[in-house]
C-alpha cells in the first residue's frame, strides 16, 4: 500500500513554509552560500551574518555515505574591512578537521564570528562601520573539490 500526503495538509504545509520565508526575509539579515558538486559529493560554504556577529562555515554532504563517515576538511576564511576614511584591516583565518558529511542544521564547521574579538566590532558588539568583504573557502581534501561564498556589506550604522 502506497501512502500519498493529503491535500488538506498540503496547503497548511505551503503556507507555513511561506511565513518562515518571510520572516527570514523580514529579519534581513545577509547570507551567501556556495556549492559546489562532483558526482554524488557536495562542498558547501557559506558566510551569515548578524548584527553582533555571524558564522564563516563550511561541510560536506554526500547521500550516498553513511553519517558516520568522516572527511577532512579545511574551511578558510578571509574578511577585509575598508572604514570610513581609508584605514583598512584584515582578518584571515585557516583551519583544518574531520568532519561528519549529515550536517542537518547546515554548514558546521568553520568560524562562529564575534566582530569584537576580530578587532572589527564597536563596544557594543554590532560590526564597525565601513565596506566588508567576507569570503569562505572550503577545500575536500580528498577530491580537492572546492567552494567558496563570498558576501560584501556596507555597515552605515555608527558606533
Amino acid at each position: 500500500m502506497r501512502l500519498r500526503p493529503s491535500p488538506r495538509l498540503a496547503i497548511p504545509a505551503a503556507l507555513a513554509a511561506a511565513v518562515l520565508a518571510a520572516a527570514a526575509a523580514a529579519a534581513d539579515e545577509p547570507s551567501a552560500y556556495a556549492v559546489a558538486q562532483s558526482g554524488s559529493l557536495k562542498v558547501v560554504a557559506d558566510v551569515l551574518l548578524e548584527p553582533r556577529g555571524g558564522e564563516m562555515k563550511g561541510v560536506w554532504l554526500n547521500d550516498r555515505l553513511p553519517c558516520s563517515t568522516r572527511r577532512l576538511l579545511v574551511v578558510s576564511i578571509d574578511i577585509d574591512l575598508v572604514r570610513p576614511g581609508g584605514a583598512t584591516s584584515r582578518v584571515r583565518r585557516s583551519r583544518s578537521g574531520r568532519v561528519g558529511g549529515c550536517a542537518e542544521g547546515g554548514p558546521n564547521f568553520g568560524y562562529d564570528l564575534s566582530p569584537r574579538t576580530l578587532g572589527l566590532g564597536c563596544t557594543d558588539g554590532r560590526w564597525a562601520p565601513g565596506r566588508y568583504a567576507m569570503t569562505t573557502r572550503v577545500t575536500d581534501t580528498a577530491s580537492g573539490l572546492r567552494s567558496a561564498a563570498s558576501l560584501y556589506r556596507q555597515v552605515t550604522r555608527t558606533c
